[in-house]
């Protein structure tokens, strides 16, 4: 072979692993600190599924309280202690449950969370699912699965219904 193709593909094949190895410091500044990608993939892969506890609180004594690992392509987020996990769940809940971003469809099960999203849970639960609540619509419930079995029997095919998109019309109603 030709020497300048072979240092082209060491050259490539270094640059690539030493990507995988030192990937978190440029783009991952916000998440703790943890193994690179190819380390983390490793302990993984070399190690059972029973020893994980083992393996986690070897990386606690040498991350600290929180660790990132990555499984596979997305990074996962350890925290060990109770004062953490009750700081980062309870007192700054409304910071850290917002969902990824996605495409950009804007739907309810899509949208980050936010005020919107709040005013959607609270009428929810406060208003059409509360159990004192569930009689007086009733007469809307009744109303949709009649116009449901209207579009079931009156859809006449040969190859069938398609049932789906039926049950989606009543429940965009």
């Amino acid at each position: 072979m030709e020497p300048w193709f072979l240092i082209t593909v060491t050259l490539c094949i270094a640059a690539f692993i030493r990507s995988l190895l030192f990937r978190r410091s440029h783009h991952n500044n916000n998440l703790p600190p943890g193994p690179s990608l190819l380390s983390s993939t490793l302990i993984l892969l070399t190690n059972p599924l029973p020893y994980l506890e083992l393996i986690l609180k070897n990386l606690k004594s040498k991350y600290g309280p929180i660790i990132t690992l990555s499984i596979g392509s997305r990074p996962s987020i350890f925290v060990f202690t109770h004062s953490l996990a009750h700081q980062i769940l309870i007192q700054n809940g409304a910071v850290f449950s917002d969902r990824q971003r996605t495409l950009p469809v804007r739907n309810i099960s899509s949208s980050p969370y936010g005020p919107t999203w709040r005013l959607l849970r609270r009428n929810l639960a406060a208003e059409i699912l509360h159990p004192s609540r569930v009689k007086s619509y009733s007469w809307a419930r009744k109303w949709v699965l009649h116009i449901l079995i209207n579009r079931l029997q009156n859809q006449k095919s040969a190859a069938g219904i398609k049932v789906m998109d039926h049950f989606q019309h009543a429940m965009i109603l």
